[in-house]
């Protein structure tokens, strides 16, 4: 029998987790909303108590938080982060790599997204108000300042951690 490359199996298990994931998400997370729903009121609830914190006068309620006076912001089901811990959870859990670091690398970069969340929603709520005409740009953009070098710091860190040396060299 012929063994499989390590980097091709490498790529057909992340297929996997990512197809998995997607439908596990799209089916069944999204629509039943209670994991969303509660990453959503924990983002918008830590980010109040960041910005009071801070001096800022903040309200919230459940999904919405807003400078006091100023319109505010709605943190939706999707936009709290969870699909993309999926999406970083799949390269690792794909590595090659010691099970028990597997696990601190999967804890501390949830956390970390987690965090990096909520310090995304604060941004909102003063781009919101202090400077509503960049909304847009600061919305779509804010994944890459706040999510992306956590993702990608870490998945660099598990390659070379995980001492797995042959996965992208040649058979």
């Amino acid at each position: 029998m012929i063994k499989p490359h390590p980097l091709t199996l490498f790529l057909i298990k992340i297929a996997g987790i990512y197809a998995i994931w997607q439908l596990l998400y799209e089916l069944v997370l999204l629509p039943d909303g209670r994991l969303d729903e509660w990453l959503s009121f924990m983002g918008v609830s830590l980010a109040h108590g960041l910005l009071s914190f801070f001096n800022f006068s903040i309200e919230s309620s459940g999904r919405f938080i807003a400078m006091i006076g100023h319109s505010g912001v709605e943190i939706l089901n999707g936009c709290n982060g969870l699909e993309l811990i999926g999406l970083y959870a799949g390269f690792i859990i794909a590595y090659p790599g010691k099970a028990l670091y597997r696990i601190y690398f999967l804890s501390i970069g949830f956390f970390l997204l987690f965090i990096s969340n909520i310090f995304r929603i604060a941004l909102f709520v003063l781009t919101n108000g202090y400077y509503p005409e960049i909304w847009d740009q600061v919305h779509t953009y804010s994944s890459y300042i706040f999510f992306y070098p956590i993702v990608l710091s870490f998945w660099y860190l598990w390659t070379t951690m995980s001492e797995e040396t042959d996965i992208f060299s040649p058979s």
